[in-house]
């Protein structure tokens, strides 16, 4: 099962749904594109970058884009009782919390922002 699929703009409309170089779908709007990938049991795969904050990249600490977008972000706890673990959160839909890897935190926010934009948590 593929875990991440990438949702890109599509040539002069739309976006596309791809696995490596493979274009799976079009779609005309991001919501039907992020519906695919989850309803393939995938997260949308978000850009990673390094956290700038004054000019200075801040250790341990990267920031997740979609498009141009900054949608979530995750950094370890360097210091306190929860020294070495990873915070994470999704800046749209406010889901936030911790875990023991850097891998498991980017997968925490790439699934909560792909949740967030298909609204599947809203009632």
């Amino acid at each position: 099962m593929i875990d991440r699929l990438k949702v890109r703009v599509a040539y002069q409309r739309g976006f596309q749904v791809v696995d490596g170089s493979t274009i799976l779908q079009s779609f005309d709007n991001k919501e039907d594109a992020f519906k695919f990938v989850h309803a393939r049991g995938a997260r949308v795969w978000l850009r990673w970058d390094r956290t700038v904050i004054g000019g200075q990249t801040v250790p341990y600490d990267f920031d997740a884009k979609f498009l141009q977008d900054s949608v979530g972000r995750i950094k370890k706890e360097l210091h306190g009782p929860s020294a070495g673990t990873w915070f994470w959160s999704s800046f749209e839909g406010g889901a936030r919390g911790s875990t023991e890897t850097r891998d498991e935190a980017v997968a925490c926010v790439e699934r909560a922002y792909t949740r967030y934009v298909i609204k599947a948590d809203w009632r």
